[in-house]
Order: C-alpha cells, then structure tokens, then sequence
C-alpha cells in the first residue's frame, strides 16, 4: 500500500491504521516528514521532490492519495493489475477527473480508480476513536494555535510542514488531561 501525503494529518492515522491491518506500508511526502512516517509504522518512505512513485514499477495493490494532483494514467501506471486507487484530497480538477476519466481508465486495464466518499457521521469514526481512546492508536498533534493564530495555523499546514495533526483552540490552549 502507498499512501501519498502520508505525513500530515490524515497520514498520521493511515499509515499505523494500515499496519494493523498488515500492509507493508509505503509513505510519500517532503524529506522533512520521511523520518516521521517511519516513526509511524512506514516500512518504505519516498520524498516525492526526489522520487515520483508513478513512475516506477512497484505496482502497488492500494494507494491512498491524500493530495491528488497527478493525471489520472500516472495512478494507472502505478497500480499493479486489480489494484484500488482512492483519493481524499487534492486539487478538484484532479478529483473531477478522477472521478470521471478514472473510471473509464480503470475499467479498461483492470484497476479501479476512484474518489473515496467518506461517510458523514459519528458513527463511521467510533472505530477509530475507540483505539484512540484505548491508546492503541496515537493522535499525533504537531502544533497547537488558539483562535486568534488561525491564519498561522493554516499556513503551517498549507505549507506542508505539519507532522500530523494541528489543532485550534478557543479556550486559549487549556486542555483537560
């Protein structure tokens, strides 16, 4: 499994989320997030300004893309023969066109290529935040800004440089432990 934008906030829980399952994990984001992808699980860690993973021939059986932003064929090309490929964020042209030419695509050379729709709703999350709670799973938080460092606190994340999670809080950090 690939997992692209394996660093942030989402890569945080996907990556450990896919070792507990069994997958050997491949994590992609900038240098600065390689050696906190390992941390989390990460068997394999790929700084995408070196190395472009839709290039090669790894052929992987799922990727989750966390910031699509590549053509439709390059996910085809990097997906072995019956693999899945879901994207969750990226820019919305990518994430039109991989809803649509995407399927098409996968549908002709036996992969399926397609926007991963997440339900709405507590309830889809309650297994998650029950390893959560049990400790079995870790939330990584990077940074924390009160209300008033909202645009700092996007400008960190938009910038690439959190390492899981960034939170905002109202009450001016105070947190219960």
């Amino acid at each position: 499994m690939l997992i692209n934008g394996g660093g942030g906030g989402t890569g945080a829980f996907a990556i450990p989320l896919a070792k507990r399952l069994g997958a050997h994990v491949t994590g992609v984001d900038n240098a600065g997030k390689l050696d906190f992808m390992r941390s989390l699980g990460a068997d394999e860690v790929i700084d995408y300004r070196v190395d472009d993973f839709s290039k090669g021939a790894a052929g992987y059986d799922l990727i989750l893309d966390l910031v699509a932003h590549r053509s439709v064929f390059a996910y085809r090309r990097a997906l072995a023969r019956g693999g899945r490929y879901r994207c969750v964020g990226g820019s919305v042209r990518t994430m039109l066109r991989v809803a649509t030419l995407g399927w098409v695509i996968g549908r002709l050379t036996g992969r399926r290529i397609a926007v991963l729709a997440v339900r709405p709703g507590p309830s889809h999350f309650a297994p998650v935040a029950e390893l959560c709670s049990s400790g079995a799973l870790d939330v990584c938080i990077d940074r924390e800004y009160g209300l008033d460092e909202v645009a700092e606190a996007l400008a960190h994340v938009g910038e690439g440089r959190a390492l899981g999670k960034v939170v905002v809080t109202i009450d001016g950090g105070e947190r219960e432990a």
